[in-house]
C-alpha cells in the first residue's frame, strides 16, 4: 500500500481518471471506488538564496579562467628549444610512486 505524503491522490493508470472502478475482494463481492475526476495541477518553483545566487557567479568566473599557466608553458618551451631543460628522475619516480599509492587509497 502507498503512503501518500504529497497531500495529492496517487496518479491513476490510463483510462481510469474520473471513473468509477469495480474491483472483486476474497468473498466474491464487488467494491466500489471513486477516482478523482482532475487532479490540482500545481507547477513547482526554485528559488535560490543570495549565497547559492552568488556560488553560481563565482562557478562562472572559475569555469570562464583558464587552467593553463601560460607563462609556465612559454618557459618551459623556450628551456626546451634552448637545450636547457634538464629532467629530475628521481623526482619523477617518485611523482610515479606517489599517484600509484593514490590509486590505491
Amino acid at each position: 500500500m502507498a503512503i501518500d505524503i504529497t497531500g495529492f491522490p496517487p496518479p491513476q493508470p490510463q483510462g481510469t481518471g474520473g471513473s468509477t472502478n469495480s474491483a472483486t475482494n476474497g468473498s466474491g463481492n464487488t467494491a466500489q471506488a471513486v477516482a478523482p475526476a482532475t487532479t490540482a495541477s500545481r507547477a513547482d518553483t526554485v528559488t535560490l538564496t543570495p549565497q547559492a545566487s552568488q556560488l553560481k557567479k563565482v562557478e562562472s568566473t572559475i569555469d570562464a579562467q583558464s587552467v593553463v599557466d601560460g607563462e609556465r608553458v612559454q618557459n618551459l618551451k623556450s628551456a626546451i628549444d634552448a637545450g636547457m631543460y634538464e629532467i629530475n628522475a628521481q623526482r619523477v619516480a617518485e611523482k610515479f610512486i606517489q599517484f600509484e599509492n593514490n590509486l590505491r587509497s
